[in-house]
């Protein structure tokens, strides 16, 4: 699966399908995904939305009272789609940029929060390796004091946990929720390298883990 790492293949990806389309989960359907957002992210903090693709969760973010909302994608094509949606929706004040991941433009602690729905999974589908430079990053650009991830993947604890929980990131586990799959959803196969024997994905549930920064990178 190493396409997944790649701009090219997400470039071809939303060329061929343009469509607003949501990995695991939507912020405007799902409560416990939603609630566990607003519990831990204030209305007015600056939030990225690591490998935003086509999704709509900034949208929804938004209508919900988020006003400092980044979009992230590697794909130029991507970020073009979400540009034109918000100009139709009568110019959303959302901010898409093209990026990497494992080497992102952000000075360190830049934001109060990000989330990710899938990034981390494809990465790691493509090369363990870049699924850890992601979360290195992740941890640079995130606010060193109260800072927090919501990553949102299919992968249980037993097989994610050990990933998340490196000291080296300087965050603590502060929740994990099981949640229903929805009737009609994709799921990204789990490399094995990250997640053991089999694909490691859980084929009843997604699942949410909320982490909190605990101290200052050194």
């Amino acid at each position: 699966m190493a396409r997944y790492a790649e701009k090219h293949y997400w470039d071809e990806r939303y060329t061929y399908d343009p469509e607003p389309f949501d990995w695991f989960q939507r912020y405007s359907t799902c409560g416990a995904f939603r609630d566990a957002v607003r519990e831990c992210v204030k209305k007015s903090d600056q939030v990225l939305l690591v490998g935003a693709g086509t999704s709509r969760l900034a949208e929804e973010m938004y209508a919900d009272g988020f006003s400092n909302l980044f979009n992230l994608d590697i794909s130029r094509v991507a970020c073009k789609l979400l540009d034109e949606r918000y100009e139709r929706a009568g110019g959303l004040p959302i901010d898409n940029r093209v990026g990497d991941a494992q080497a992102l433009s952000f000075n360190d602690g830049s934001f109060d929060a990000i989330i990710d729905k899938g990034t981390l999974d494809a990465l790691l589908c493509a090369d363990p390796a870049a699924g850890h430079a992601m979360l290195a990053e992740i941890s640079r650009v995130l606010r060193s004091s109260g800072g927090c991830f919501v990553h949102v993947t299919d992968c249980p604890p037993d097989k994610r946990l050990p990933l998340l929980q490196n000291a080296r990131l300087r965050w603590k586990l502060h929740r994990h929720v099981a949640l229903p799959r929805p009737l009609l959803v994709h799921h990204l196969p789990v490399a094995k390298a990250a997640a053991g024997d089999g694909d490691g994905a859980d084929a009843a549930s997604h699942h949410m883990y909320v982490l909190k920064r605990t101290a200052a990178l050194h």
